[in-house]
């Protein structure tokens, strides 16, 4: 686990700074919007939120869209993994991820200020706890497997079936760590999103 964590953790501080600077910039973004379409965003998410209360929706239907898009992530990271030249495409993958999740925030608390910092952490929070880590593990992984896909061709790795097996492995157990957090966004964040929205309106 020690030398996990050691070989591992310099991709793991350029992912986790990938990240970050994807947020970065989606806070940024909600500064340069223009007025008319911040106050189109302002009016849907306004209208969404006072609408939920008597809001009706299919809850295996959104569980099921929520897993084949964290099941699709994987697979797209997993994939990448594999080819030395599109591994790039990972960290894209990451700074869009932390860049939606900055923007999303951002936008919350620069039009609803305090309320929107409530609503965050009711309705983005919870599942990002095991969505966000997820990814960013896989990431590491998929980026370092590459990795020693290129030392062996250079005949400076081995690499056998079994630790394409491993790294396949590694991949489905954050795959069920991305269930968990497809559940919790579909049954418990809806939950606490309403009871936010009773408290503040």
């Amino acid at each position: 686990m020690n030398s996990f964590v050691r070989n591992r953790l310099p991709l793991l501080t350029f992912v986790v700074v990938i990240f970050i600077l994807g947020i970065g910039f989606g806070a940024i973004a909600v500064k340069t919007l223009e007025y008319s379409v911040k106050n189109n965003l302002f009016n849907y998410f306004n209208d969404f939120m006072k609408g939920l209360e008597g809001l009706e929706y299919n809850q295996k239907s959104l569980v099921s869209e929520s897993i084949k898009f964290n099941l699709l992530n994987i697979f797209i990271i997993w994939a990448f993994g594999l080819s030395v030249i599109i591994m790039p495409l990972i960290t894209v993958l990451i700074f869009f991820k932390g860049f939606v999740l900055g923007f999303t925030v951002g936008f919350l608390v620069s039009e609803y200020s305090y309320k929107g910092i409530f609503v965050a952490l009711s309705a983005i929070f919870p599942q990002n706890v095991l969505i966000i880590p997820a990814y960013i593990l896989a990431a590491v992984i998929g980026i370092y497997f590459s990795v020693r896909i290129i030392k062996y061709y250079r005949g400076r790795e081995r690499l056998n079936f079994q630790d394409f097996i491993t790294y396949t492995m590694e991949m489905v157990l954050l795959a069920g760590i991305l269930l968990g957090g497809s559940l919790i966004e579909t049954y418990a964040s809806p939950f606490l999103f309403k009871l936010v929205l009773r408290l503040i309106y």
